[in-house]
C-alpha cells in the first residue's frame, strides 16, 4: 500500500517549544547522503519491536546521561522508530533526515506521535543543521557514520556539538563483519576515538553492544545491561558495534 503524499517543510511538523531554528540554506543533496542511496527500500522492513530489542543497550546508555523530558535530536532517522521509542520514554523527540521519501514515510506512519507534540520531524542536511548553538540536551544517531568518510564525520560531530550539549552515536567496529548496506566502514575503535579527539570533543563514556553467537553459550546473564556495566572490559573486547557518548570541550 502506498503512503499518502505529505509535502515536506520546516513548518510542516513544527519542532516542540523551544528548538529556536536559525536562518539557514535550502536543503542540498550530498554524494554521501541518504538521497543519493535507496534507503526507503533498505528500511523498509524495520519495526518498533525490532529496534527496541536490537538497540536495547544504545537506549539505556541515552538514559544513563539525560532523563525523559529532555530534549533530543535525532540525526539521520532512517527507519524513525528509534525516535519514536524515546517519544514513548517521555523525551521530546525532534527527528531529522535529508532523505524527503523518509521524511514523509516517517510523519505519515507516526502521525499520532507529532500530534502528541513529543515528536517532531524535519528534513536537514546535518552537516549545516538549522537550529542555534545548544538547542538540544543531546544529538544521537545509530548506523549512520559509519557510511561517511573521515573528514566528513568530523564535520557532522562539530556541527552536533554545535547545537547540542551531549553527542552519542552508535556504530559497527571492525568485529561486524558484515557490510548490511554495501558502504559500510567498519572501523576499529581507536580510530573513533581519534576522531572524536580529532574533532575535539571530550569522550565521556563508552560502551557496546551485541557480540557474535558463539558468546551467547555463556550464561544469559552476562548480557544484561547491569552485568555488562560493571565489566567494561568485556564490552570493549567482545562487543561488534560500539557506543560514544561526547560532549564539546569548553
Amino acid at each position: 500500500m502506498n503512503s499518502p503524499r505529505i509535502s515536506v517543510t520546516s513548518e510542516s511538523f513544527p519542532c516542540p517549544e523551544g528548538a529556536a531554528v536559525r536562518d539557514h540554506p535550502a536543503v542540498r543533496c550530498d554524494p554521501h547522503s541518504a538521497e543519493s542511496q535507496d534507503w526507503p527500500q533498505f528500511l523498509s522492513g524495520v519495526s518498533l519491536f525490532d529496534n527496541a530489542v536490537r538497540l536495547r543497550f544504545f537506549l539505556w546508555t541515552l538514559r544513563r546521561h539525560v532523563s525523559p523530558g529532555a530534549h533530543l535530536l535525532e540525526v539521520g532517522f532512517g527507519s524513525g522508530t528509534t525516535a519514536v521509542l524515546l517519544a514513548d520514554l517521555g523525551y521530546r523527540v525532534t527527528a531529522c533526515d535529508l532523505n524527503s521519501q523518509l521524511v514523509a514515510r516517517v510523519a505519515g506512519k507516526y502521525k499520532d506521535w507529532i500530534d502528541s507534540k513529543q515528536l517532531c520531524v524535519q528534513q536537514a542536511d546535518m552537516f549545516q543543521l538549522p537550529w542555534a548553538d545548544q538547542t538540544f540536551d543531546l544529538a544521537y544517531h545509530q548506523g549512520v557514520f559509519e557510511h561517511f568518510p573521515d573528514e566528513r564525520i568530523l564535520a557532522a560531530l562539530r556541527e552536533q556539538a554545535r547545537v547540542a550539549r551531549l553527542v552519542a552515536f552508535d556504530v559497527p567496529n571492525h568485529r561486524y563483519g558484515a557490510h548490511p548496506f554495501g558502504d559500510e566502514r567498519l572501523l576499529k575503535i581507536d580510530h573513533w576515538r581519534k576522531l572524536i579527539e580529532k574533532a575535539r570533543l571530550e569522550l565521556l563514556d563508552e560502551r557496546g553492544r551485541d557480540f557474535h553467537h558463539w558468546l551467547y553459550c555463556l550464561p544469559h546473564a552476562l548480557f544484561s545491561h547491569r552485568a555488562l556495566d560493571r565489566m567494561p572490559w568485556f564490552v570493549r573486547r567482545f562487543a561488534v558495534s560500539s557506543i560514544f557518548v561526547c560532549r564539546g570541550k569548553a
